[in-house]
């Protein structure tokens, strides 16, 4: 209650849910202090049981909703409330694995996570209409598989992350967040999962807000230290991991040998563009050059190279293709 002193709002939302937990006990008790008398009296029940028993359980139902008081209890106000208390509500990521569906006969193996709604919309389609196959992985925490890594068969000792990054620079092990006044509404959120991914990835989360310049200047320093020592710890390796990369592998083998036809998806107006050879993907130039008008993502570079490395074809897309290619594969999921 002290907690939510000085915002209207919240400290209704608070008196709400504290009389709510009181009447919690006290609802059942009267129940069942009628039912005695129901029963002690020969199915006559005195009617002032009957009226406080449902005045009771209406008034409850009152509180649940927020329609009592000239303030009403509204979910920003409960999860501002829940976090003050050390509580969050912040809404989980989905992980999402791939999807290889067994009747599909097509494949999506490379897909620009920056468009998130068409993400979403690929996603939600295999998993809800199985319309076709999705090897594309997205892990969100540690459970998932985040920050970890997979042996690379071909250098015994070694995870992936040689072969497809690179040395990483210490630069990657430190994660910075500004928060700004206006970005109230969503700052709670966005630091929960900040703080599970750098967690997660053995980041150093440094946290820009009200500081002085000079004082964040040293803030910054210091943090920049603590990830040269973290990378150097971790053998230079990528925060995020490589696990992703294993397990979209294992992915694209399934689809292949279902004879699925393969597709890439580039950022629009940039199909084809990016590619880099298998065996320079770790090579800081080559890559630097490849990025100067890549049509891929980071991820997706690696996975494309994957692709010609094994000697996989595929059909690349512009992602505004991807509407259209929704569209047929759903009807003809549905024919």
């Amino acid at each position: 209650m002290e907690q939510a002193r000085g915002n209207d709002s919240i400290w209704w939302t608070a008196c709400l849910l504290y009389a709510n937990a009181c009447l919690v006990p006290l609802g059942p008790a009267l129940s069942f202090v009628g039912l005695l008398v129901f029963f002690a009296q020969g199915f006559f029940l005195p009617l002032t049981f009957l009226t406080l028993d449902v005045t009771f359980q209406v008034f409850n139902v009152l509180l649940l909703s927020g329609m009592v008081g000239t303030n009403s209890m509204n979910l920003e106000a409960l999860q501002r409330l829940a976090e003050l208390s050390g509580f969050g509500l912040a809404s989980a990521r989905v992980a999402f694995p791939g999807h290889i569906s067994q009747s599909a006969t097509d494949c999506v193996v490379s897909f620009p996570g920056k468009y998130s709604d068409l993400w979403d919309k690929a996603v939600s389609s295999v998993t809800q209409q199985d319309t076709f196959s999705l090897a594309c992985v997205f892990l969100t925490d540690t459970a998932s598989g985040l920050g970890r890594h997979a042996i690379n068969p071909n250098t015994p000792g070694n995870c992936w992350c040689r072969q497809i990054y690179g040395p990483a620079p210490a630069a990657t092990y430190l994660s910075v967040v500004q928060v700004s006044a206006d970005e109230s509404q969503n700052r709670d959120q966005t630091l929960t999962f900040k703080r599970a991914d750098a967690e997660a990835m053995g980041q150093r989360l440094l946290i820009k807000q009200h500081q002085e310049d000079i004082e964040w200047e040293q803030e910054l320093a210091e943090a920049l230290q603590d990830a040269e020592v973290r990378c150097a710890e971790n053998q230079y390796r990528a925060p995020w991991g490589c696990q992703w990369f294993e397990e979209w592998k294992q992915n694209v083998d399934r689809a292949a040998e279902l004879h699925q036809t393969l597709h890439v998806f580039y950022f629009e107006d940039s199909k084809g563009k990016g590619k880099l050879p298998w065996e320079l993907l770790a090579n800081e130039r080559a890559r630097h050059d490849a990025r100067k008008n890549s049509g891929l993502g980071a991820s997706q570079t690696a996975e494309v190279a994957y692709l010609d490395k094994i000697g996989l074809s595929y059909v690349e897309h512009d992602i505004m293709e991807f509407a259209a290619f929704l569209s047929s594969r759903t009807a003809a999921a549905g024919s």
